[in-house]
């Protein structure tokens, strides 16, 4: 990626960090978002050249994990961003924070991420910020807001219904504590309904999974839900998993398997529901293993799947009939029990005759 212009008032010499920047901004941001601003303040006062290739390589992230980072300091107007028309960055304009920030600004959209104890451990569980019981006023405010009508009454044409308050206190939320602007929302809706899925408390639930993996702009979502197999949430739900953290990455290679083998959602949470059962634990390897056989036994719709357990219950029954005539054979009957007498007829006989 070529270089990027950055500018920006600086000190020669020097790294100037704003307190108002710590007060305020750094204790919302993730470790990444913070590393690339202090880099971009170091390289403006240092004269260094800046692309987002240098940054990805200084720190071995990822460059659309920079570009992720600086859309977040755009939105919280301490950066502008200028794209070309091919949509490469640059330019990069460092705000100065005294000329937006002020002592009174609330922390938002932002999401902690912290281990918590007594949980699984093979993942970081994410927590999300908590959600407020809105009033009838703030509740009116928001709806009446230009670009929030506008909004609702396209959510309404997805989700083919009139929302209640508790549905637009849900969209509240995500607006004011996720931090989702209308387009985003837009596309959140747009995307459940697409995958059949219309209920406010589904579709809260994607905007909790999408909160935590850092996305604010449209282009993240759809890059994102582009590699995230939606039958993921469906399986986690069968597993009785939180559906608002983000998949681990072998989670996905499951299900991206299943889904490559031609399962149906239905099939694949039926696996999910009988690796339950059998083993009382959530398991994707045990319902792998369900998967991979029915993949052998060429199922691929419920009727095959009826057929095949069908064929296994006949396979049961014909071997217990087997066991229960074998046992029949080897165990003897109530006749072959009595125990034969000898008798003594000699001395019987002599008996008789005394």
């Amino acid at each position: 990626m070529s270089h990027v212009t950055l500018y920006g008032d600086c000190v020669s010499g020097a790294t100037i960090l704003s307190n108002r920047f710590i007060d305020v901004y750094m204790g919302n941001a993730n470790d990444a978002q913070i590393k690339i601003y202090l880099y971009l303040l170091r390289c403006i006062g240092g004269n260094m050249p800046v692309s987002v290739s240098i940054i990805a390589d200084f720190f071995n992230y990822t460059e659309k994990d920079v570009l992720r980072a600086l859309k977040y300091w755009e939105k919280q107007r301490l950066l502008k961003l200028t794209f070309s028309e091919s949509k490469q960055l640059t330019e990069i304009q460092l705000l100065p924070i005294q000329a937006i920030a002020s002592s009174t600004q609330t922390a938002i959209h932002s999401v902690t991420v912290e281990p918590v104890t007594g949980e699984r451990t093979d993942a970081k569980v994410f927590r999300l910020p908590e959600k407020p019981n809105y009033t009838a006023e703030k509740l009116l405010a928001f709806k009446n807001k230009s670009d929030i009508a506008q909004f609702l009454f396209v959510a309404e044409q997805y989700m083919k219904k009139t929302l209640n308050s508790t549905e637009i206190s849900s969209f509240l939320y995500m607006y004011d504590a996720l931090g989702f602007d209308t387009d985003l929302l837009e596309y959140l809706v747009e995307y459940c309904a697409n995958n059949k899925k219309k209920s406010i408390r589904y579709i809260e639930s994607v905007a909790n999974s999408w909160a935590v993996a850092g996305i604010r702009y449209v282009e993240e979502a759809k890059e994102y839900t582009a590699d995230i197999p939606e039958e993921v949430y469906e399986v986690f739900k069968a597993f009785g998993l939180r559906t608002n953290r983000v998949p681990l990455e072998t989670e996905l290679s499951y299900v991206r398997r299943w889904k490559s083998l031609g399962f149906s959602t239905d099939l694949i949470i039926e696996a999910c529901t009988r690796t339950v059962m059998a083993t009382h634990n959530p398991s994707f390897a045990y319902a792998d293993k369900i998967l991979s056989n029915w993949d052998k036994e060429k199922v691929r719709s419920v009727s095959d799947l009826e057929r095949l357990d069908e064929a296994h219950r006949q396979e049961s029954k014909n071997m217990t009939d087997i066991r229960e005539k074998k046992a029949e054979r080897t165990t003897p009957n109530r006749f072959q029990n009595f125990q034969q007498r000898t008798y003594d007829y000699s001395a019987l006989e002599q008996e008789a005759y005394q």
